[in-house]
């Protein structure tokens, strides 16, 4: 789950659908970015899919009592998240083995993980390591830049998704979320020399990336839902969840 507090109410964004979004810009992005035609379709695939292991996990928002707010992604219980990780990657390679190589390395690239000497995260590292080596064998291209193409694919529809998912829509620059403030992640190592691309809400439905990596400008939306505060003490987060309608949020790519 992703969340935003407000005064009065906390907006709840299923990982799922923000993977959906991701997959949105990606379906969108200039097809030349993509280097080689013949794997879109699976690079696609592990974009829109890769948090695919939230769905049911997200459908039962847990309270994290220490914070006072719903447990959220990054500070979900971290065995429980690693684990969960594992079968949305098995469930990811049942449809696309080089979708799957693309999800598994884009989760050990996280600094918590990647760096982590915990016994979770040396296992995960030491699992997925052998899962990346024999799908890296058996289904992904044989140029490596081709392959780091994509997986800087994943890691910018991700970022994009995130940033318009993680910041109040029509925020202000001063006013972002700490972790986009520099920018976004690189788009393209085609050309390693090409300036870092910025996110920007122009208002509160429009987002303007710069360089534009887009095709052309495109509308999509966002579904989200606002539980009340008083809702959740008064029913408990999961009966408030359940009971909260889902909303749209309307957004214009530029």
């Amino acid at each position: 789950m992703i969340i935003r507090e407000q005064a009065q109410h906390f907006i709840m964004i299923k990982q799922h659908e923000h993977a959906r979004l991701s997959g949105e810009i990606a379906s969108r992005l200039l097809p030349e970015l993509f280097s080689q035609d013949t794997y879109k379709k699976d690079v696609l695939y592990a974009i829109y899919e890769h948090d695919r292991a939230w769905i049911r996990v997200d459908e039962v928002p847990i309270w994290n009592d220490k914070e006072k707010e719903p447990y959220y992604f990054v500070n979900y219980p971290y065995p429980v998240k690693l684990r969960m990780y594992q079968a949305g990657i098995e469930e990811v390679e049942e449809h696309s083995p080089y979708a799957a190589y693309l999800v598994s390395h884009h989760f050990t690239q996280f600094p918590d993980i990647q760096n982590g000497t915990d016994e979770f995260s040396i296992a995960f590292c030491e699992e997925e390591g052998y899962r990346q080596q024999r799908l890296r064998r058996e289904a992904a291209p044989q140029e490596a830049e081709v392959v780091d193409q994509h997986s800087r694919l994943l890691e910018f529809c991700d970022d994009l998704s995130l940033y318009v998912c993680m910041n109040e829509p029509g925020v202000t620059k001063q006013e972002e979320h700490p972790w986009f403030k520099n920018g976004l992640t690189q788009l393209s190592t085609l050309d390693p020399d090409a300036p870092s691309l910025q996110a920007k809400w122009l208002d509160s439905q429009t987002v303007q990336v710069t360089p534009s990596p887009f095709a052309a400008p495109f509308q999509t939306e966002l579904s989200y839902k606002r539980v009340s505060k008083q809702w959740i003490e008064e029913k408990g987060l999961s009966n408030a969840y359940e009971q909260t309608p889902e909303m749209k949020q309307a957004l214009h790519f530029r």
